[in-house]
C-alpha cells in the first residue's frame, strides 16, 4: 500500500506536465486548476511577508524608507505607530502554464495577511498582532480518458489529485526606538503546518471500484524574528532621506504527523480505512531554514522615493522526514528588488491624478528549487496605486506580471498575473470629527 500510495514527486510533475496517465488509454485530457504546479514541492512556494504597497514597487518594506504605512516585514518598523492600526490583503492570480504537450489556463483566489498594530507608546513602543503565511501549496489536477477492456466496451475514467494547504505564522511582537535614528524589534510566533493532498479515481464500468485517498500532515513549533532599522536625514541635501532596515528568522524544527485514509467500496459498501501504520514515516521532525533580509532605502525629497531590497531564505538545509525525496530538489533562494514611489498628494494639487501614490518597480526570484538542473527562477514587473483615505488610512492595489520556470526537459513555464488589494484602517478613521 505505501508503495502506491506515496508517489514521488517526479511522479506528480509526470502526471502535472500533461504525460499521458495511461499507455492503454485511447482518449486523453488534461486539466490544471488552482495555483502554480511547483508547490507540490515540500511545503509549497514561500511567500514574502509584505502589503501591497510595497509589492507595487518589487520590495519587502524592510527598509522603512515609506513613512506612510508600517511594514509587517520588519518588526523594529512597529515603534513608529501612533495610532492603532489594522492591516489586511486578498489576491486575485491567473496561471498560464506551458510545455512541449501544450497550455493551460488556471486561478486562484486567496486571504493574504492579517496584522494589528498598537502603540504603548507613541513613537516609542509599538505592539504587533499578526497572522500571514510562510509557505503556500494550492494546485488541483484532472486526468481523464478512455480504455478498451473488450473490443465492444469502453471504460472512461477520471483521476483528480490536489494538494493545498502549507505553513502559516501567528506572531506577536514588539518594537522599540532605542535612539532618534535607530529602532529594534522582536517577534515571536506559533508556526503550524497543514497539508492535504487527495486522490480520487472513479471509472464508468462498475467492474472498475473507485477509490479516494487523502493523506494530512500537521505539526506546531515556535518560531523568532528579529528586526533593526536606522534612518537618517539631510545627508545630501536639506529634505533628503536614507533608512536602512534588515530581519533575521531563525531556523526551527517542526515535528510533524501524517496520516493515510482511504476511501473503499467494499461488498457494496463505502467505508473509511486507515492505512496510516503502512507508511514507512508517519512522524518526523521538518526543518524550515534560516531567513535573512534586508533594504536600503533613499528619499531625496518627501514626494519620491528609491529602494532596493532583498531576501535569502537557505532552503538547502531543509529535511523533511515523512518524505525525504523531496529534499533534493531544494536550493538557496535569493530575490532582490527595486522601485520607487511617487507621492504627488504632498504637492497639494488639485488634479485628480495628484490624489494617489505611484509606484513601479520590478524584481528577481532565483526560487527554492532545482528540478532536472533547471533552476525555477521568476522575473516580476510591479506597479500599485495608493489611494489615500482620511486620517492616514489607505486602499493599496498592486499588480504584478511574472515569469517562472522553463520548458527545458519538458518542464513548466508559466505567466503570472497577480492582483493584490489591501486595507489599511488607522482608529482616526472612526472618530467623527468636531463640528465648528
Amino acid at each position: 500500500m505505501n508503495n502506491n500510495y506515496q508517489m514521488s514527486t517526479k511522479l506528480i510533475l509526470f502526471l502535472i506536465f500533461l504525460i499521458p496517465f495511461s499507455a492503454n488509454a485511447q482518449q486523453q485530457t488534461s486539466e490544471g486548476r488552482g495555483g502554480s504546479p511547483y508547490s507540490v514541492f515540500g511545503l509549497g512556494v514561500p511567500e514574502d511577508l509584505t502589503s501591497d504597497n510595497f509589492k507595487g514597487y518589487g520590495i519587502l518594506g524592510v527598509s522603512g524608507i515609506s513613512q506612510e504605512l508600517t511594514s509587517l516585514s520588519n518588526p523594529a518598523l512597529w515603534e513608529r505607530s501612533y495610532f492603532t492600526q489594522a492591516f489586511t490583503g486578498l489576491s486575485l492570480s491567473g496561471h498560464t502554464l506551458e510545455n512541449n504537450a501544450g497550455s493551460e489556463k488556471n486561478g486562484n483566489f486567496e486571504s493574504g495577511y492579517f496584522h494589528i498594530l498598537f502603540p504603548i507608546s507613541k513613537g516609542k513602543l509599538g505592539a504587533s498582532v499578526s497572522l500571514y503565511p510562510v509557505t503556500r501549496s494550492s494546485f488541483r489536477f484532472s486526468d481523464s480518458g478512455s480504455f478498451m477492456v473488450s473490443q465492444t466496451d469502453t471504460v472512461f475514467f477520471t483521476n483528480d489529485i490536489s494538494q493545498s494547504g502549507g505553513l502559516n505564522k501567528f506572531e506577536i511582537g514588539f518594537g522599540l526606538e532605542l535612539t532618534d535614528n535607530i529602532s529594534i524589534g522582536y517577534a515571536p510566533s506559533v508556526a503550524f503546518l497543514k497539508l492535504q493532498r487527495d486522490e480520487s479515481l472513479t471509472f464508468s464500468s462498475a467492474l472498475f471500484n473507485p477509490q479516494e485517498q487523502s493523506t494530512g500532515s500537521t505539526g506546531v513549533a515556535l518560531s523568532h524574528r528579529f528586526g533593526i532599522s536606522g534612518s537618517f536625514s539631510n545627508i545630501f541635501r536639506e529634505t533628503d532621506r536614507i533608512a536602512i532596515g534588515a530581519t533575521l528568522n531563525l531556523p526551527y524544527t517542526i515535528g510533524s504527523k501524517t496520516s493515510f485514509d482511504v476511501n473503499k467500496t467494499i461488498n457494496g459498501v463505502e467505508q473509511e480505512l486507515d492505512y496510516t501504520s503502512s507508511l514507512s514515516n508517519s512522524s518526523g521532525d521538518v526543518n524550515v531554514p534560516l531567513e535573512a533580509a534586508f533594504g536600503l532605502g533613499y528619499g531625496p525629497s518627501s514626494i519620491i522615493s528609491f529602494a532596493a531590497e532583498g531576501s535569502f531564505q537557505k532552503w538547502s538545509e531543509f529535511s523533511y522526514d515523512v518524505d525525504p525525496s523531496e529534499e533534493i530538489f531544494m536550493k538557496d533562494r535569493l530575490k532582490i528588488g527595486f522601485g520607487s514611489q511617487f507621492h504627488p498628494y504632498k504637492l497639494n494639487n488639485d488634479s485628480f491624478f495628484s490624489k494617489f501614490k505611484y509606484s513601479g518597480g520590478v524584481s528577481y526570484d532565483t526560487g527554492h528549487l532545482t528540478i532536472q538542473g533547471n533552476d525555477i527562477s521568476t522575473l516580476w514587473i510591479n506597479t500599485g496605486l495608493g489611494i489615500l483615505a482620511r486620517s492616514s488610512s489607505s486602499i493599496d492595489i498592486s499588480f504584478q506580471y511574472g515569469f517562472r520556470g522553463t520548458t527545458n526537459n519538458n518542464l513548466i513555464k508559466e505567466r503570472i498575473w497577480a492582483l493584490g488589494f489591501s486595507v489599511n484602517l488607522t482608529e482616526l478613521m472612526f472618530i467623527r470629527p468636531k463640528l465648528r
